[in-house]
């Protein structure tokens, strides 16, 4: 459920999403496999932590909004999302990065991509509970 109150008794709004607690999830994941990145792949390393962190601040930014306005930032996060998916695809083929922390990337992006896509219909009025 997505609240309404701006400023609940139990936490911030974006807390208490479960997006948001993949999103950090997706975030820390994404940090420990860069970790393990070889040099020469700084570029990329650095692509994919942007996205994971603009996943995360995006999501908590959609909380402050509504409408039509909140689905765009719900929209934004889930381009983050596939943007991380995509980096990680390409360090595999770079063989940078275990494969076990790859594999754990891609299924919490596959997680929080739906997870969002439920968001965005229901800021966009198309499921129950829409703000």
């Amino acid at each position: 459920m997505i609240p309404t109150d701006p400023c609940p008794a139990h936490g911030l709004p974006h807390e208490r999403l479960d997006a948001w607690r993949v999103a950090l999830e997706l975030d820390r994941e994404v940090v420990a496999l860069l970790l393990g990145v070889p040099r020469g792949h700084a570029w990329l390393a650095d692509q994919s932590a942007r996205a994971a962190g603009s996943a995360v601040l995006n999501l908590a930014e959609a909380m402050g909004r509504r409408g039509a306005d909140r689905a765009r930032t719900l929209r934004i996060a889930a381009g983050s999302v596939l943007e991380v998916a995509a980096a990680n695809e390409l360090l595999g083929h770079r063989r940078a990065g275990a494969e076990p922390a790859r594999a754990r990337v891609r299924s919490l992006c596959g997680r929080l991509s739906a997870l969002i896509a439920g968001l965005i219909r229901r800021a966009e009025g198309g499921g129950a509970g829409s703000p």
